[in-house]
């Protein structure tokens, strides 16, 4: 498993996820369908899912991820990460339990993790897409300086939605 460095804003800390956090993952974050509606897996069964994700798919190959915890109690909130599409090149996404909308929280690490892939060189251009009905997300994205730049249509399978692959709002941000 390829280690990330540990980021700190104000009320958010991503790190590593541990096999230990599952049970608190599971709970806050994988198995509630309302809170996967948009993100490209199925709401976890079980906690045993959650364990091998975090052992298995976590922060393999070119993906980073990291979990999200409050600052002051260290409850975990959400993951988020992002995975090298080409040398130059991150996409990334993000998502955050219920409990916590609204609070402007996912707005802080989606600024940690432009950071993070800034602080690299090579690359030259971030990326996200959301689902076209995902307004909260897309304003996220927005706030963070990323552009619109247009509709995918038929782009993304959303599981919890349907099979047939849906449109998405691609944005996008320069680095320089």
């Amino acid at each position: 498993m390829a280690q990330v460095r540990v980021l700190t804003g104000d009320r958010v800390t991503l790190r590593q996820p541990r096999l230990d956090d599952a049970d608190e993952l599971f709970a806050a974050v994988a198995s509630d369908p309302e809170v996967t509606r948009y993100v490209t897996w199925m709401p976890h069964p079980d906690v045993a899912e959650t364990r091998r994700v975090i052992t298995e798919l976590f922060n393999k190959g070119k993906e980073r991820t990291w979990l999200i915890e409050l600052r002051d109690t260290g409850e975990v909130i959400g993951t988020c990460g992002f995975r090298v599409v080409q040398p130059h090149l991150r996409e990334f996404g993000y998502v955050l339990g219920r409990r916590w909308w609204g609070q402007r929280l996912i707005a802080e690490v989606v600024d940690l993790l432009i950071a993070e892939m800034e602080s690299d060189p090579k690359v030259r251009r971030i990326a996200a897409v959301c689902h076209v009905e995902n307004t909260r997300s897309a304003r996220v994205l927005e706030r963070a300086g990323l552009t619109l730049e247009g509709r995918l249509v038929r782009h993304t399978v959303f599981p919890n939605i349907g099979t047939e692959p849906q449109d998405v709002l691609q944005f996008g941000k320069a680095v320089e």
